[in-house]
């Protein structure tokens, strides 16, 4: 089986609810997996990760990665 290299980036947004997560974290996976079993994979509580992106493009939590990739996962915004 082929073994993945997923690097992935943790938003601020996500780092102030989250005060011990790194910035960066690289992990291998040997099977296709989900953002939202990635994130908890890392000890992101997956309800914290509202979108992602992979390799630059937006993707829902759900979406499958199946190759290695640049994830970026983003938390809610707030603004007034």
């Amino acid at each position: 089986m082929n073994r993945m290299k997923l690097t992935i980036h943790i938003a601020e947004t996500i780092r102030c609810v989250l005060k011990d997560i790194p910035n960066c974290v690289v992990i291998e996976k040997h099977e296709p997996t989900s953002i939202s079993q990635l994130a908890a994979d890392i000890g992101v509580p997956p309800i914290l990760v509202v979108f992602a992106s992979v390799d630059g493009m937006r993707k829902e939590v759900n979406t499958v990665v199946t190759e290695d990739a640049k994830i970026h996962l983003f938390g809610s915004m707030a603004g007034g």
